[in-house]
């Protein structure tokens, strides 16, 4: 008898906004005569592997990429439906609850001379100020930058803990 393993759910699940692509309108025949809505060129489904697009945005993986979380749900509709084609991020970009494979989000200080961090980025403990972080890599990140930040310039970044 072979057995299957349930490994369960990730440790944190937050709604952030995605990046779909650019955004078509499409016409399609319905009951009752033509039918019009908005179609996106990547959109986000259901259990889908997320990557880091930018600050505190989200994308589908593309094929080799490492999916920083999933989507635990179907994103959410407009509040008011696109009524014409527009560019990836000239419309109102939709939300997604996403399931990280990290164990928290918070937002913490970075060092008063901390390096530049782009979304995406490991962070790891300060060396100079206690309860404060900094760029890291891969082999000393505890955490990876949800949000950029620019060089010494000690500001509070959204990071999601490995």
């Amino acid at each position: 008898m072979s057995e299957k393993y349930d490994v369960g759910s990730f440790g944190v699940t937050h709604a952030f906004k995605i990046k779909e692509g650019n955004l078509t309108i499409v016409t399609t025949q319905g009951v009752g005569g033509d039918m019009t809505r908005p179609s996106l060129a990547s959109p986000v489904t259901k259990g889908m592997g997320l990557k880091i697009a930018g600050d505190l945005l989200f994308a589908p993986c593309a094929a080799g990429d490492v999916p920083v979380g999933f989507a635990a749900a179907d994103p959410n509709d407009w509040a008011v439906e696109p009524k014409q084609a527009a560019l990836d991020g000239a419309y109102e970009r939709r939300y997604c609850s996403i399931e990280f494979r990290g164990t928290k989000i918070l937002t913490v200080p970075l060092e008063a001379a901390n390096s530049a961090v782009t979304a995406g980025d490991y962070i790891k403990v300060g060396a100079t100020t206690a309860g404060c972080y900094d760029k890291g890599t891969s082999s000393n990140g505890i955490a990876l930058a949800l949000e950029g930040a620019s060089a010494s310039s000690g500001a509070e970044i959204a990071v999601l803990f490995l």
